[in-house]
């Protein structure tokens, strides 16, 4: 039976998934929404979701952020499985933690500004940060790095 039933179930699966897919991204873009007349939730919750992108405009995360954010992992990777160890955007900095929590911060990039600094955090969370001109110079605090992922795993 099991083998009887194994092809359909998957092709079903991956059917309906696609179709949800599809339905949500026709909603994202705007094309074929269609409001029923007795739904005002619907309709509020959209207003507020429109609300939000646009106050969420203000923090861009740039490639040069990304890019400094491999290399940090690919340091702390060495201490740490790299699955543990996430990204966070905010107006001011690039946050690297471990296990997507704030309070265990393994570094801070500054790019926003003219200057690029990267941001280190002692035992006592102080952070300390280290003008950069150019992305490989964080592999001068791989230590550093290796240090604060340590001082959390």
């Amino acid at each position: 039976m099991r083998e009887q039933f194994t092809t359909p179930v998957a092709k079903g699966s991956r059917q309906f998934l696609n179709e949800s897919t599809n339905d949500r991204l026709k909603t994202a873009l705007g094309a074929g929404v269609s409001v029923p007349a007795g739904d005002t939730a619907q309709v509020t919750s959209e207003a507020v979701a429109v609300d939000n992108l646009e106050q969420d405009t203000e923090i861009e995360t740039t490639l040069e952020e990304l890019e400094g954010y491999q290399i940090v992992k690919a340091i702390a990777c060495g201490v740490t499985k790299p699955q543990r160890i996430t990204q966070r955007d905010a107006k001011s900095y690039f946050a690297v933690l471990l296990d997507d929590n704030n309070r265990k911060p393994i570094a801070r990039l500054h790019f926003n500004g003219r200057q690029k600094y990267l941001g280190l955090l002692d035992a006592e969370k102080i952070e300390t940060r280290h003008p950069i001109e150019s992305l490989d110079e964080i592999y001068l605090f791989a230590d550093d790095i290796r240090e604060a992922a340590t001082r959390y795993v």
